[in-house]
């Protein structure tokens, strides 16, 4: 069941960074965090009613209060900051691709934190992703230095950390999953997002009301669809192992997002673009297959 839910959460969430890459050209990313995450509440909380279970705050214990804390106050700021800015920087054929070794480094904390451990067909794959990131900048100045696809270009750089804040988040996530339950935790996390955001962009001095109201419909559309992404997402992280989920999930992302980037966007369609999808889609189906 697991594969259904990382897919739907795929599509979901390629649409929704098409409508978030617009609006980072408009909006702060604090706004448009806080934001969205307020209007995908009902979505979720819609789900939580309809399926459950619902628990009592006060029962559940540290295993689930400490990953979401530091979920809240630690994950949420920084992610956002580092997604708005990479999709306002960068190309979305680009990012999404780059996105793709997010599996790789759940693989490795999987392992680590969780005792998942990767069959030689997914570390065959792992290495595919990984050829395929390389092939993707394969110009230039980063030819003989891969290190210089994050360092020489800031869409890059926030991609990357993005993706390994994003990593380091699902081990939190699956612990605190495994405290309570996937719908529960989705709602919970989400509404402590809403707190956050918001305060980071009064700290800040972020002032967006006559913005916001004039993108209200965007805004609401990106929300409903962060909600189901998000919800969909948990779901599937709670009866499906981490890199395995991640994997499915970002490589149909990958190709949802790249395809609205080269047809909406009109981005630049590459023969290095083509390669590196192929090679990208080949080891994130070896990874979830392995």
């Amino acid at each position: 069941m697991w594969f259904l839910y990382a897919l739907a959460s795929a599509v979901f969430a390629s649409v929704r960074r098409t409508s978030e890459k617009q609006l980072s050209h408009k909006l702060n990313h604090f706004t448009i965090g806080w934001t969205v995450q307020l209007l995908a509440l009902p979505v979720l909380l819609a789900i939580l009613l309809i399926a459950g279970p619902i628990f009592n705050p006060f029962k559940l214990g540290m295993n689930f209060w400490l990953p979401t804390i530091l979920i809240w106050v630690g994950f949420y700021p920084m992610n956002t900051y580092l997604y708005i800015n990479a999709f306002k920087h960068g190309e979305l054929s680009k990012i999404l691709p780059l996105s793709s070794l997010g599996p790789v480094v759940s693989l490795l904390l999987g392992l680590l934190f969780l005792g998942q451990i990767p069959s030689l067909v997914a570390t065959i794959g792992v290495l595919i992703l990984a050829i395929g990131i390389y092939v993707l900048n394969l110009k230039g100045r980063y030819l003989h230095n891969p290190l210089k696809i994050f360092t020489a270009d800031k869409a890059n750089l926030y991609t990357f950390l993005g993706l390994l804040m994003v990593s380091v988040a699902g081990v939190l996530d699956k612990k605190a999953i495994d405290a309570s339950g996937a719908n529960y935790y989705s709602f919970v996390s989400t509404l402590g997002a809403v707190v956050t955001l918001y305060l980071s962009a009064r700290i800040c001095g972020v002032k967006e009301a006559p913005q916001i109201k004039l993108h209200k419909k965007s805004l609401a559309i990106t929300g409903t669809l962060f909600g189901l992404s998000y919800g969909a997402y948990i779901l599937a992280l709670s009866t499906g192992p981490l890199a395995y989920v991640t994997a499915l999930r970002s490589s149909s992302a990958l190709l949802i997002g790249s395809l609205i980037g080269f047809r909406l966007l009109k981005e630049a369609f590459t023969k290095p673009k083509a390669i590196a999808l192929l090679l990208i889609l080949a080891g994130s189906t070896l990874l979830a297959l392995g």
